[in-house]
């Protein structure tokens, strides 16, 4: 009885193990997939945001394949006026791939800032490693600006993770694996309950068979002595 104890105990803490590390599994890639934004759009938890970087225009600062961390702009408080040539700004571009043409998330540092007659600012940019820009940025072309943090090769990683063999693997495959545990704890309960209450019915069912036998037995005992108090 002791062991078949031990036996459930154990069984409860890897379960309980295994719904802390689906959970975990779900919540890291829900984050990755949410922050980190590649194709035009800039995603944030609490103003901060990844970029995975697809190029080497910005080399040595980071390089393609890199993941660095932004603060997106909120165009309702933030105040352009404070940008510095210097900082990197990311901001979206169109580039043409086999035929093709989509929208990116550029990051490049700023060279020269002009303000117009209106109090707009346009910042011109510039990749450590490329030719200038073309065209200048507006205030409302500027989605973030770099923090100067950047985690080596993470971005191949993130482009994994949110790819649909990550999605796969790190999010289907988990939850898929974490139902069939689920089902199989749910079976097992049941049975376990169908086997215990098969036990009561019977001890049930021999409790009564033993009622009705010392019933009887006292019903004929007592007709005996009633027939032997009779007088002959």
């Amino acid at each position: 009885m002791e062991t078949q104890l031990k036996k459930k105990s154990v069984f409860k803490i890897v379960g309980n193990v295994a719904f802390w590390i689906v959970l975990g599994i779900v919540v890291i890639y829900s984050a990755f997939a949410f922050t980190s934004k590649t194709e035009g759009q800039v995603s944030s938890v609490f103003g901060k945001s990844g970029l995975v970087v697809l190029s080497d225009s910005m080399d040595p600062t980071f390089q393609k394949g890199d993941l660095i961390w932004v603060d997106v702009v909120d165009y309702s408080t933030f105040d352009f006026s404070t940008l510095e040539v210097g900082d990197v700004i990311s901001f979206q571009v169109q580039v043409t791939q086999g035929g093709e043409t989509a929208t990116i998330i550029n990051s490049h540092r700023i060279v020269n800032i002009i303000e117009d007659i209106n109090g707009y600012y346009h910042f011109y940019t510039k990749g450590d490693n490329a030719p200038a820009d073309a065209e200048p940025i507006s205030e409302s072309g500027v989605l973030a600006v770099w923090t100067g943090n950047v985690v080596r090769g993470a971005g191949k990683l993130v482009e994994f993770l949110t790819g649909s063999w990550g999605f796969f693997l790190f999010l289907v495959v988990p939850c898929f694996a974490f139902l069939v545990y689920e089902v199989f704890r749910f079976v097992k309960i049941v049975s376990e309950y169908n086997v215990q209450k098969a036990v009561g019915d019977k001890q049930k069912l021999q409790a009564e068979a033993i009622a009705m036998a010392r019933a009887q037995l006292e019903a004929e005992m007592k007709a005996k002595q009633e027939a032997e108090k009779k007088p002959e």
